[in-house]
């Protein structure tokens, strides 16, 4: 039992430099990683913002459209679903 135990010892010491090793490797990599998330997040969140930016410009106007025309945003969305029904009859 006693020489199993010093066996045992002997594998556990040559692993711990590649084990020393990989963990060095796989610090590096989630470093590398949490580069790229922070790179990816920043863009995407200035495409949302892109994206949120011409919603608000697009509604600002039709409200603006339907301020010229007297009416409220929900009169004048409804008189332009029914503009296609005023080509076709």
């Amino acid at each position: 039992m006693a020489g199993n135990f010093a066996d045992l010892t002997a594998v556990l010491t040559l692993d711990s430099a590649r084990f020393s090793e990989e963990a060095a490797r796989v610090k590096k990599e989630l470093g590398e990683t949490s580069a790229l998330a922070d790179l990816m997040s920043g863009k995407v969140s200035q495409s949302f913002r892109k994206q949120a930016d011409a919603a608000e410009q697009s509604l600002s106007r039709q409200a603006l459209a339907a301020q010229k025309a007297g009416i409220s945003v929900g009169q004048y969305k409804a008189a332009m679903r029914t503009l296609p029904a005023q080509f076709t009859d």
